[in-house]
């Protein structure tokens, strides 16, 4: 329910008991006070009190740290949706084929733990930033799940359908064979 808040607890910031706040909500000086920023956003609008506070670097290197973490999170949610994709298909596939929701059950199931974490790493807003080793696990069961419903779905035996264009006398030659 708060894929933000539970990725962060995951990652390296939690583990240093770095607070939302300290990198969402900056500290300020007004006049003489220091206060902090009301303005809760992306701390890589503001790296200067967001991230340099803690991390002594350059301000283009700590971007580029996270352009990589986001960037290999972009592209592991971009193979988990192929693969979802893939698996909705091959669904459909067998269904038109005459499976049964018998059959399709374990099929399903495998499909909501894909589609589920999937959608909790592609709902998350740091795509991948708060935790990036735990945002690859999930997205890897993603498309490790999808991949298993795929070859489920495969070997599922169905009955073939009797065309609609068959003669009576084609069926009754094929039994005669």
């Amino acid at each position: 329910q708060h894929p933000e808040f539970e990725l962060w607890s995951q990652g390296i910031h939690a583990r240093a008991g770095v607070s939302c706040s300290d990198c969402h909500m900056p500290f300020e000086k007004v006049g003489a006070t220091k206060v902090s920023s009301h303005w809760v956003r992306s701390p890589m609008m503001n790296i200067n009190k967001a991230c340099q506070t803690c991390h002594k670097v350059p301000e283009a290197e700590i971007k580029a740290r996270v352009d990589v973490i986001q960037d290999r999170t972009r592209a592991l949610i971009d193979r988990a949706a192929n693969a979802m994709t893939e698996m909705l298909d091959a669904i459909i596939e067998v269904q038109e084929a005459g499976a049964t929701e018998e059959q399709l059950a374990p099929i399903r199931k495998l499909q909501r733990k894909a589609m589920w974490r999937l959608d909790y790493i592609a709902s998350e807003n740091s795509k991948g930033f708060h935790a990036s080793q735990e945002s690859a696990r999930i997205l890897g069961e993603s498309i490790d799940y999808s991949r298993q419903a795929i070859a489920k779905a495969y070997r599922i035996d169905v009955e073939p359908a009797a065309s609609e264009d068959a003669s009576p006398e084609d069926s009754e030659a094929s039994t005669n064979e």
